[in-house]
């Protein structure tokens, strides 16, 4: 959320002075940053990791000014050894108020390219702000100035990259209004064609209110994009997309919470509980009013609830949360930022959230955004494979991991796609086709590169503090190292469709089959070797004749070199 003037500055202050101490020690992450970036009265809102120039390693995008002052976009890139300079190593011509960005190749060249939010426009409160795109320049920054505006000016906070109609290509969906100064907006999705974003938006909300963020994925697990806004005043809505029934994204949201009054100020889905279904994480903030609490609405089987399934313990300045799996145990745990205050990590044991945090930074400071990545390369590995099945509809497949480094290839019945064919985020793990493949058992298969070692970045818009680095302190061995065998299967019960998910060492023969509560085998899903690392296998509940099987017990199967395990499905139809 933006930061207001009227907050009282001195009592803020304090409380970022007060010691913070870590709440538990299970997380491997620094509670102290490592780096912070010189703060040279910087702003810092919007921040993402990519490599930018791409040498390899990740660089660190931030978009400063919020609504306080008009300040440039800026990368800080990577030495080459997971270290970031002080200062920023690239910087934009021009200035804005901006809030948050979102990092895609939106031009097809597939080089990282960046979309920016503006808040407000040049004379403050008064003047709506707008959107823009930067180019990657092929040479290690961005254009110098932005290759695309929107047409017209509206009050836009955060954006967020995603493909609405299914072609391949990423579209850009924009969280609108400005609910200080009762600025209501409708929520808008520029559509991508062929490369370049349209200027004036294809689809707008019915809905007229106010949101501060925007975050995209398949809440039906029907394979396709929804959307959900987050909204301040305003409930939260999400709107779903018709588009494997042959229809689209709806005008009129399809969901809302009834949790009022509502003051989100940061959204974003993850699935915490293995069914397959992504859950919607809230960061409230009681600035403008509400208890500031954390929550998350839960997701049964594409049906959101309308009150949260599990709220923080405490409240404040709510500002950021973001889903990720720092422990490996395979559980989504809950990384979250307050104003004023220090990361937290709630920890998912199993599908259910600690009502406390588990693990806290020991430095707070004014945070706006969190995001993930391995930048020291310490953990990186090209083994990471997902097997799905086309049916002729669906064109979104989530990967099974986020973030990962790169999708590195993408295969139907065996062919690979050029890159321009589908539309890619390797920060939320998610591919999009511009052709849905046609029906067939696992003929569809990703390959990605991923890291064991998530490192922590955070944006601060204290002008007086820089932006921070918690390093990963885990042990650094890449999974492919790892001679145990750790196999999972979600969701369960099986209702649509089950990933079986292996991370292990490679082994040159390897069976996964599929067996009823007799021993028959009903599906052969893989026969060969796998390489070391993570692999995901899905299946679609169909067996070896494409029926799908009755309800009942069965058995995922793996024999090989790597041993023998066997897990039980339950299957609902």
């Amino acid at each position: 959320m933006k930061s207001r003037l009227a907050v009282t500055l001195l009592a803020s202050a304090a409380a970022l002075a007060a010691p913070l101490s870590p709440a538990g020690a299970t997380f491997p992450l620094e509670t102290s940053p490592s780096w912070q970036s010189n703060p040279s009265g910087h702003v810092a809102t919007g921040g993402a990791w990519a490599d930018v120039d791409g040498d390899g390693w990740l660089d660190m995008v931030v978009a400063n000014g919020n609504d306080m002052q008009r300040q440039r976009l800026v990368i800080y890139h990577n030495n080459g050894d997971g270290t970031f300079p002080l200062n920023p190593t690239w910087e934009s011509d021009d200035i804005d108020y901006h809030g948050h960005l979102d990092v895609g190749d939106i031009n097809g060249d597939r080089l990282p390219d960046v979309a920016v939010a503006v808040y407000i426009g040049p004379a403050g409160f008064s003047e709506p702000g707008r959107v823009k795109v930067y180019l990657n320049d092929g040479e290690g920054g961005f254009s110098a100035t932005p290759d695309w505006t929107s047409a017209e000016n509206f009050y836009c906070f955060s954006l967020a990259l995603g493909d609405a109609n299914g072609d391949g290509w990423l579209d850009l969906a924009c969280a609108c209004g400005d609910d200080y100064y009762n600025n209501p907006e409708r929520q808008r999705i520029f559509f991508n064609q062929g490369g370049m974003l349209e200027t004036s938006p294809s689809w707008v909300s019915d809905e007229i209110d106010y949101a501060l963020d925007v975050f995209w994925g398949d809440l039906e697990h029907d394979g396709d994009m929804d959307v959900v806004f987050c909204g301040t005043s305003t409930p939260m809505r999400a709107y779903y997309n018709a588009q494997t029934a042959g229809g689209g994204l709806a005008t009129t949201a399809t969901w809302e919470c009834t949790d009022l009054p509502q003051y989100g100020n940061t959204t974003a889905l993850g699935d915490w509980d293995g069914d397959g279904y992504p859950e919607v994480a809230v960061a409230d903030n009681d600035q403008l009013g509400g208890a500031g609490r954390f929550k998350v609405y839960g997701n049964s089987a594409g049906a959101l609830a309308t009150t949260p399934d599990w709220t923080s313990s405490t409240g404040g300045y709510g500002s950021h949360v973001s889903w990720a799996d720092p422990d490996l145990d395979g559980d989504l745990d809950l990384a979250t930022g307050r104003w004023w205050g220090a990361v937290r990590i709630y920890e998912n044991t199993g599908g259910v959230l600690t009502a406390s945090a588990v693990w806290s930074s020991s430095t707070g400071s004014v945070i706006e955004n969190i995001f993930w990545g391995d930048v020291g390369n310490e953990s990186l590995t090209p083994h990471g494979l997902t097997v799905a099945s086309g049916d002729g509809a669906r064109t979104f497949f989530y990967l099974g991991h986020a973030p990962v480094r790169s999708i590195d290839a993408v295969r139907v019945d065996g062919v690979p796609l050029a890159p321009g064919a589908y539309a890619q985020h390797p920060g939320n793990g998610w591919i999009s086709l511009a052709t849905p493949p046609p029906p067939g058992a696992g003929n569809v298969e990703i390959d990605y590169t991923f890291s064991a070692e998530l490192d922590l970045g955070v944006t601060n818009w204290d002008s007086s503090r820089g932006n921070y680095l918690f390093y990963n302190t885990g042990a650094g061995a890449a999974p492919e190292m790892t001679q145990t065998m750790m196999l999972h299967a979600y969701p369960n019960p099986v209702t649509r469709r089950a990933w079986i998910r292996y991370r292990g060492a490679a082994a040159d023969e390897v069976g996964l089959v599929i067996v009823d509560a007799s021993g028959r085998v009903v599906r052969t899903l893989h026969n060969g070797p796998v390489a070391g690392g993570l692999t995901i296998w899905e299946w679609d509940r169909r067996d070896a004749a494409g029926a799908d099987v009755e309800s009942g017990i069965y058995f995922a199967r793996v024999t090989g070199d790597i041993g023998s395990e066997a897990l039980q499905l339950t299957v609902l139809r």
